[in-house]
């Protein structure tokens, strides 16, 4: 269980089914841009990418912590709604900042979510044996989806059941998710929270200057 959940956190990257079964060594994806336009089938088709393109290099044998991260950078990240994201992160505190502090804001947002969990993603040696499921049944409200996803291992019982937060501007993106009332987006905020109160807004935006 463990691992299922290193997989989870990986996924959030940043991170990416009942009635359906990815098995992942059979690796014919389908783009997001192509499939369906509605919340579950984007989202196994943004899983189905994400997982074959792991697989693909680990066969190559360059699953490097470099080649990682690039693959990170461009299966990953497009899939995740960073603005709104980081919006939800930093709650009261949005509203008060101009627009190249959210952009700097944003970028620490991916930036920690790639430093926590990047090792992970490169470590990971047995992405043929992940089997995923995605439930048809969502919830929608305007243009806000949540979609549960079900994790696995080949050859084993359990299962984590999480669910993906996805929001709709000119594409269905994931910005959160939340497994057994965990939300990585409260978990964020809990640490910006904790970083302004100690060090003030203002030096806290230096402090990430300094390190971009």
């Amino acid at each position: 269980m463990k691992f299922i959940l290193n997989i989870l956190k990986a996924f959030l990257i940043n991170i990416f089914f009942i009635g359906f079964i990815f098995a992942s060594e059979s690796c014919s994806t389908i783009s997001p841009n192509l499939a369906d336009d509605n919340p579950p089938q984007q989202v196994k088709a943004i899983l189905n990418d994400v997982i074959c393109s792991f697989i693909n290099l680990k066969s190559e044998d360059s699953g490097t912590l470099t080649s990682t991260m690039n693959l990170t950078k461009k299966k990953i990240i497009p899939y995740v709604d960073l603005a709104y994201s980081t919006e939800l992160a930093l709650g009261v505190y949005w509203a008060n900042l101009n627009n190249k502090s959210k952009k700097i804001f944003e970028r620490d947002l991916k930036n920690s979510l790639i430093k926590d969990y990047i090792s992970i993603l490169a470590d990971l040696r047995n992405w043929e044996d992940i089997n995923i499921s995605v439930d048809d049944q969502f919830t929608q409200n305007d243009d806000i989806a949540s979609v549960t996803v079900l994790v696995s291992l080949k050859n084993e019982n359990s299962k984590a059941r999480v669910t993906l937060k996805l929001i709709k501007k000119e594409r269905w993106r994931i910005f959160d998710l939340v497994y057994q009332t965990i939300s990585i987006i409260d978990i964020q905020k809990i640490s910006y929270n904790s970083r302004i109160n100690r060090k003030g807004m203002d030096k806290l935006i230096q402090n990430m200057l300094t390190k971009s």
